[in-house]
């Protein structure tokens, strides 16, 4: 619910803070009678709000099947004592079906409340001119949008529910043992969308020397694309973390960690992709703003008429979508602390059984915490490079069909990869404290019986 009511208030976020922008643009002399500026706006606007849409959909199916495989001994008691999958189905439905309206509803409220609140903080220090109170009428679509993405999310999720036999109410594991799941038609599927993503997006930077409409399939292919990683996630990390055990050889929890990490891939895969969305959005805009801020620049330096006032609301938007950027990786990270906290507090079982062969709670630790470094190390690689590509063809299509546009190469921020790091590792390290105190601080014997 929490991440529902999280998502919603990105929704809720975006479409005021696309409002606030219009208003901005009308507001100056030039960009307000300009026509590039008004047919950029609605475009931009839709961007966010697809962001915000994919970002939700994401983040609330991975908490689902994170959940489901928590509850995988006890869903296959209740087979066990005779309920079906498809009863067993229809009751994750609806508790997504519940957790999605209700945290729709309080996420657009507060979103709402929230975003009219910093606009008007900002008019009260002079960063954004006064724009009164905005209520978008698109706000309410959100929050339907949000209940039946998180709806539908959970069904999808609870999919493995019909597949899940009575015997396993017997067993330790909440994951699928190593070869049980096919990966061969996963890869071929990971492969084309990822390819069909990267094709459409070298269209759009064809088009977008013409058109800014380019940016909506910009956008739309680095999702395909995007989504491409996320499918292959389970047989990709397996690959990178082979190579962190030959790396690690010599050190006993380095390689325990990253052996534990590829004994359950699909574990892995959902604790690293929420980190990944997190930094991939930072550096998608980050890179993206920054490359057409040196654009405007030449742009500026070319024709100081035309882009005479142009440079002051570009400042202003720029101020307001960094803010609307650190919601989505907000949301983004609570999902990467909720399936962290969820699965290490599911492997009670398998830290007590550590113990009782003699691991102390220090090595258990040490032991979650290289883990969860591991996890950090390859997110922030994967997502500052598709964040740099997705940024840069950003940018380019959106400003491509201006005046004087020319062609440059992707401006990396210095402080992004500072930034990157450290709130990658503060998320990671937020996770897995918590949970990994709890799951060791009682006897080993409790511990087995969690």
């Amino acid at each position: 619910m929490a991440v529902a009511a999280l998502s919603a208030g990105l929704g809720a976020l975006v479409v005021t803070g696309s409002e606030a922008a219009q208003r901005i643009v009308e507001l100056g002399r030039r960009t307000g009678e300009s026509a590039t500026v008004a047919a950029i706006l609605p475009v931009v606007a839709w961007v966010f709000i697809a962001i915000a849409l994919y970002v939700s959909a994401v983040v609330a199916s991975n908490t689902c099947a994170t959940v489901i495989a928590g509850q995988t001994r006890s869903l296959a008691l209740q087979r066990v004592l005779g309920a079906t999958g498809v009863q067993l189905r229809r009751q994750v439905t609806g508790v997504g079906l519940t957790c999605g309206v209700l945290g729709a509803l309080v996420g657009v409220v507060a979103g709402t409340v929230v975003a009219n609140g910093v606009l008007a903080l900002a008019a009260a220090t002079s960063v954004l001119p006064p724009l009164g109170w905005l209520l978008p009428p698109a706000s309410g679509p959100i929050a339907a949008l949000v209940a039946a993405i998180t709806t539908i999310a959970f069904r999808i999720g609870s999919r493995d529910v019909l597949t899940i036999p009575p015997l396993r109410a017997l067993d330790a594991a909440v994951e699928p043992l190593p070869g049980e799941a096919p990966t061969r038609t996963r890869s071929v599927v990971a492969v084309v969308f990822f390819l069909a993503g990267a094709a459409g997006i070298g269209v759009a930077f064809v088009l977008g020397a013409t058109t800014v409409g380019a940016l909506l399939l910009a956008v739309t292919s680095g999702a395909v694309s995007f989504t491409g990683v996320v499918i292959a996630s389970p047989v990709l990390l397996p690959a990178v973390l082979r190579l962190a055990v030959s790396a690690t050889a010599h050190s006993v929890i380095a390689s325990m960690a990253a052996r534990n990490s590829l004994r359950a891939p699909r574990r892995t895969a959902r604790a690293t992709v929420g980190l990944v969305i997190a930094v991939t959005l930072m550096s998608t805009f980050s890179v993206g703003f920054a490359t057409y801020a040196t654009m405007l620049q030449r742009q500026a330096a070319a024709d100081p008429v035309y882009y005479r006032d142009i440079q002051t609301q570009f400042d202003q938007l720029a101020v307001m979508f960094a803010g609307l950027v650190g919601a989505a990786g907000i949301i983004a990270a609570a999902g990467v602390v909720a399936v962290t906290a969820l699965t290490i507090a599911q492997r009670s079982r398998e830290l007590g059984l550590l113990r009782v062969v003699g691991a102390t709670t220090r090595q258990i630790r040490s032991l979650v915490l290289v883990e969860t470094a591991m996890t950090i190390a390859i997110a922030v690689v994967l997502g500052v490079v598709l964040g740099t590509a997705y940024g840069w063809a950003g940018a380019y299509t959106l400003l491509g069909a201006t005046n004087g546009a020319v062609l440059v190469g992707p401006t990396v921020p210095a402080w992004l990869l500072v930034v990157v790091l450290a709130g990658a590792a503060g998320t990671g390290l937020a996770a897995a404290l918590g949970p990994a105190a709890r799951a060791v601080r009682g006897t080993p014997v409790a511990a087995l019986r969690g």
